[in-house]
């Protein structure tokens, strides 16, 4: 795991998006279904990049990004100033969020809410998290979402609910310090509903996961499906059948039966019903 760990890290620092294919890429890519061969390099995009991200953190506890194995803080900080804030990070910072149905979040005091097609963005200092703690809180991984959250086809258990990015810079920080005060009865996590996505989701430790309601109408040959990408997560399906009971292991099983790689975008898009299942 060392040597795995110290590969996405040099990915992530070094803000690339190609790396060299070898055996420790290989088996990273296996394990977590993640970047596209092109000749003798492997491709990724930026949702991908995250993914990895997030796959080192659930598998050694440091962020790849930030956290430094060796010097401390005092290392850290060094590695900040000099790559953490570029020019790209003027809003790294902030939640980015939206709310569905009756929900509010607080905002230094004063109740917010977003019109469909509009989202919030807010440093997290100025956010009431003893407030947020009260509402049903539903995690996405991408951030393309965000602006078609009313889209998303959510249980009526959850259709006042806070949206929120999970975040690509140093607001991942903030939502993890958010989850991490978050009721588990009310924390929900919208992944893409492939092996490597719901593998994530169990990484989380709590909450539920969101997935089709009808996911047993899905098959491999369904048009959104993606068969391809399924059959690189083989890794990551042994993990989730190895990890999952009840209803998310027959769900485990139908994907591994139908090929099934369901994206986010396309879920959404055919404004899919979604459910949500418990992960502990």
């Amino acid at each position: 795991m060392p040597a795995e760990i110290a590969a996405i890290e040099r990915l992530l620092r070094g803000g690339k998006s190609t790396v060299k294919r070898g055996k420790i890429w290989d088996q990273i890519c296996a394990e977590t279904g993640v970047g596209q061969v092109v000749g003798k390099e492997i491709h990724f995009t930026p949702e991908e990049r995250l993914r990895l991200r997030e796959y080192a953190k659930a598998e050694h506890g440091l962020d790849p990004q930030y956290d430094s194995r060796a010097g401390g803080r005092m290392a850290m900080a060094r590695h900040d100033a000099s790559e953490k804030y570029s020019r790209d990070s003027v809003f790294g910072e902030l939640l980015v969020l939206a709310t569905a149905g009756a929900a509010t979040v607080r905002v230094k005091g004063k109740s917010v809410s977003t019109p469909p097609g509009s989202v919030l963005s807010v440093r997290p200092d100025c956010l009431d998290p003893e407030h947020l703690q009260t509402q049903s809180l539903v995690i996405i991984e991408n951030g393309g979402l965000m602006p078609y959250w009313v889209d998303i086809k959510l249980p009526d258990s959850l259709a006042n609910s806070i949206i929120l990015y999970r975040g690509h810079r140093e607001n991942v920080r903030s939502v993890a310090e958010l989850v991490s005060s978050q009721p588990a009865d009310k924390l929900s996590w919208f992944f893409d509903f492939d092996p490597a996505g719901q593998c994530l989701a169990l990484d989380q430790g709590k909450g539920s996961t969101l997935v089709p309601a009808s996911w047993r109408e899905l098959g491999k040959h369904t048009p959104f499906n993606q068969p391809k990408v399924h059959r690189n997560q083989s890794v990551a399906l042994t993990r989730l059948k190895g990890r999952a009971y009840g209803e998310l292991l027959a769900i485990a099983e139908h994907m591994a039966s139908e090929e099934l790689a369901v994206m986010q975008e396309h879920m959404v898009r055919r404004n899919i019903l979604l459910s949500a299942l418990p992960l502990a």
